[in-house]
């Protein structure tokens, strides 16, 4: 009989299941850690992204058919020649939309425009971007904080410049037709005129009329005649002080007829800070340098002790 007969099989070594259960765990890991990687991966991606959204100020469109039904409503107001809006969300939230609107109009339709504005049934905050054409050819911008509709006072739609803009507009027309200005009250409470230039012109005479009539121009804003009046363009910028409008008027005007001085920088405190420190700083002719400093010395103006720079032309 043979040996074999009866004989009991041998098991299968035992470190073969225990080596597939160490691979079956290292499978697991590895898809683990790729999940883990790809995940994390993905996470900066979005973060990067959401950084680049919130930085750019990226607008995400959110239509409304109370938007658009107010839109056409001021399309079809008498003397209104276009109408851009627009309405968004940001990064992070996206949430608590802006709500934007520009409208073009002519100076005798705008009083109608801004009751509009003040008896509509939207509901949300409006930005405003009014542009006003004048009859003596003036253009000239206003633009507002968003409106607070939440408030209980009847005011609240209207859109507030800080300023009476129906009169002002026609004040400015009278004074400076043709020019394209903004004006604006700014972020320190300073009421400011500034001519927009699209290709800046060589010299601020035709600006003079600003100064001359700044009085009649805080007046007509229903402002304080003792408050500063700012008047900026490219290549001019004075704060006109109550005492020194008459003077800075005599002396802007010799200085450009006489002096061929062609650009003027004096503004928020009387001059323009150069590494912390108020200067005059000017663009005209090399040889009319010592009679410009002499006109400023004895102007007797705010500017007149303040050290002056002279940029090249």
């Amino acid at each position: 009989m043979s040996a074999t007969l009866g004989s009991v099989p041998e098991e299968a070594p035992q470190g073969e299941g225990d080596d597939g259960k160490r691979s079956r765990a290292k499978i697991v890991k590895r898809v683990w850690l790729s999940v883990m990687v790809f995940a994390i991966a993905g996470v900066v991606v979005g973060a990067v992204v959401l950084i680049g959204w919130m930085v750019d100020e990226t607008h995400f469109d959110r239509a409304s058919r109370e938007f658009d039904a107010f839109e056409a409503q001021l399309e079809n107001l008498p003397g209104v020649d276009g109408v851009d809006k627009e309405r968004w969300v940001e990064a992070p939230t996206f949430s608590s939309p802006t709500s934007w609107m520009s409208v073009t109009v002519d100076e005798a339709a705008l009083p109608g425009l801004l009751e509009a504005a003040c008896s509509t049934d939207y509901a949300d905050p409006v930005t405003w971007a009014i542009h006003v054409r004048t009859p003596a050819g003036a253009e000239v911008s206003l633009h507002t904080a968003p409106t607070s509709p939440n408030r209980s006072d009847d005011a609240a739609r209207c859109p507030d410049f800080g300023f009476d803009a129906v009169r002002l507009v026609d004040e400015l027309d009278r004074v400076a037709p043709g020019l394209d200005m903004q004006p604006a009250i700014w972020d320190n409470g300073r009421f400011a005129v500034v001519a927009i230039e699209d290709a800046p012109s060589t010299g601020f005479a035709h600006l003079l009329p600003l100064i001359e009539h700044a009085d009649d121009l805080l007046a007509a804003a229903g402002l304080d005649a003792t408050e500063l009046l700012d008047v900026n363009s490219a290549n001019l910028a004075v704060t006109l002080r109550p005492d020194e409008r008459l003077g800075y008027l005599a002396l802007l005007s010799e200085l450009t007829a006489e002096h061929h001085v062609s650009s003027y920088w004096a503004g928020d405190g009387g001059g323009a800070p150069v590494d912390g420190v108020d200067r005059v700083q000017i663009v005209a002719p090399d040889q009319q340098h010592a009679m410009i400093q002499n006109a400023i010395r004895s102007s007797r103006l705010s500017v007149a002790d303040l050290p002056v720079r002279f940029l090249e032309q």
